[in-house]
């Protein structure tokens, strides 16, 4: 005779890019095992498929996990893991003070995203500017790489690729040129024609990306020093 099958609670969260209101189950011992495996690999690239295998495994709703935005699966996880697992973990943080390391008590429920705005427009002149879109998971993990083994060039050449895909459309007083009907070469010839400081504002755009973000005060164990600082991205609060 098989063994009964153990019913688990449901938990709703919301997804930061959308709003959308979805309902979850804590993550089982089977999905604990691939993510510990995953986890102990440093593999980025497995890690992510993991975390998005458990997703998927674990929300009840229908849901595209490659179309959600990287901090759009940062906060389904840290949901996924306080209830499965625990809401407090202990990391170890940095003394401002003395550079010592101190074990600190951080409760999940607490850390939040931050901001996701509504302006996603860069105006690259008075006249011009561009609209983009959050990168997807898919798009993050195929443009995925390690900034010591690649060259200048090459990251400059995956950070055009970037943009281009997160373009939505050009506009400007009168007119708006829809990306997805531009050719390849219209969208290199725009990018080419930048100057720096419009180049920097586009980047700048993807460095204020939405991440999961907690404010944390310690009392260093070794020199005693009262510091509070402010930890960011998923993997800040599982180290």
């Amino acid at each position: 005779m098989a063994l009964p099958t153990l019913n688990s609670s449901r938990y709703p969260a919301t997804i930061p890019s959308t709003g959308q209101k979805v309902e979850f189950r804590p993550f089982l011992v089977k999905e604990e095992k691939i993510l510990m495996v995953a986890m102990e690999s440093k593999d980025t690239g497995m890690m992510l498929s993991s975390l998005k295998d458990i997703i998927q495994a674990c929300v009840f709703d229908e849901l595209d996990v490659d179309q959600l935005t990287s901090f759009d699966l940062e906060e389904l996880f840290l949901r996924l893991r306080s209830k499965s697992v625990g809401e407090k973990v202990s990391i170890q943080l940095k003394c401002s003070e003395c550079g010592g390391m101190t074990p600190t008590e951080v409760n999940l429920d607490e850390v939040t995203t931050s901001e996701v705005s509504d302006q996603k427009h860069i105006m690259l002149t008075d006249n011009v500017g561009v609209e983009f879109a959050y990168p997807s998971v898919e798009l993050v993990s195929k443009l995925d790489f390690d900034p010591d083994e690649i060259s200048g060039e090459e990251q400059l050449a995956i950070t055009e690729a970037l943009i281009k895909s997160c373009m939505v459309n050009v506009f400007d007083a009168d007119n708006v040129w829809d990306v997805s009907t531009q050719t390849e070469q219209e969208l290199n010839d725009f990018i080419d024609g930048l100057n720096s400081a419009q180049f920097a504002k586009i980047t700048e755009f993807f460095g204020s990306i939405p991440t999961l973000t907690h404010t944390v005060k310690f009392k260093c164990i070794s020199c005693s020093h009262q510091n509070e600082l402010e930890i960011k991205g998923l993997e800040s609060f599982f180290i």
